[in-house]
């Protein structure tokens, strides 16, 4: 593994295992890729996404601050515990655009207020300990 899929890893699991904990996710722990794909300077680039036909959560790295990776991670990992306990499949999306599929609406907002809420709990518990770096 290279350094830079070290460090990552390292915070990756950290905020999963908090995350998990805590009821905002489940294990077991996701499929994760770190994508070096250069999309350049894109305001509409992808920054990650949840595949609900793996359960793999796709995250990309390039010209991005490991912060912001790490909070699009946790976005994710609430798309994955909605896979896990039925609610996208029972939600009847048939779209990844929330402008054409309202069903869409829920699953999204849950997956910014909670995982925000999660990523920013997890850096104060974090910083109290100061074990991370």
């Amino acid at each position: 593994m290279n350094e830079i899929a070290k460090r990552y890893r390292k915070y990756l699991k950290s905020v999963f295992d908090f995350m998990a904990k805590e009821g905002y996710t489940k294990m077991p722990y996701p499929k994760v890729i770190l994508d070096r794909t250069d999309q350049g300077d894109d305001i509409f680039m992808k920054t990650a996404y949840f595949d609900p036909e793996s359960n793999g959560i796709r995250i990309f790295i390039n010209g991005r601050a490991i912060k912001d990776c790490v909070r699009s991670f946790c976005h994710e990992c609430i798309h994955y515990r909605q896979q896990l306990d039925g609610d996208i499949e029972k939600s009847g999306y048939t779209s990844d655009k929330i402008t054409e599929d309202k069903n869409l609406v829920h699953l999204e907002a849950e997956a910014y207020l909670k995982g925000n809420m999660a990523f920013r709990s997890w850096t104060e518990v974090e910083k109290k300990k100061g074990v991370l770096k």
